[in-house]
């Protein structure tokens, strides 16, 4: 059996374009720590041996048992990252961290992150909490100042 291993400690948003191409100057970056719903599972070899569907399952019913009001806060923040992606468009970077993961602990330790969520635009510090007028607030001072 294989070490478990922490499933994605980070989470690009899918609208995202992080993934395809680095950020450059017309680029905003938004960074969101926050807790993630995290599933663990067993090395990539192990997992092509064992039944990927038994895996699955698994990792589903490790999900479902965190506390109902974690994961709608989880599904609140996912949905407000939906509709900021949409209204930004390609140009908004969007990368949420797990605080548990190494580089989550070492941001909240650079930003000085005690709350969650935390949102960092372009590398600074801009809001805690579920203060959406003040994220999409930086967010339109950066767009304007791209």
């Amino acid at each position: 059996m294989g070490v478990g291993r922490a499933e994605s400690p980070s989470y690009i948003h899918l609208g995202s374009p992080m993934a395809a191409k680095p950020a450059g100057k017309g680029f905003i970056r938004l960074e969101v720590i926050a807790p993630i719903p995290t599933a663990f599972r067993h090395c990539v070899h192990c997992e092509q041996v064992m039944d990927a569907q038994i895996g699955a399952r698994v990792r589903l019913e490790m999900v479902q048992e965190y506390p109902s009001e974690f994961l709608e806060a989880f599904d609140r923040l996912m949905a407000w990252i939906d509709e900021i992606t949409a209204r930004f468009g390609p140009d908004l970077q969007v990368r949420v961290v797990d605080p548990q993961s190494p580089e989550g602990l070492w941001k909240c330790l650079r930003y000085g992150v005690r709350r969650y969520p935390a949102f960092i635009v372009q590398g600074r510090r801009r809001a805690v909490g579920w203060d959406w007028e003040a994220v999409e607030q930086a967010l339109d001072e950066a767009w304007a100042a791209r």
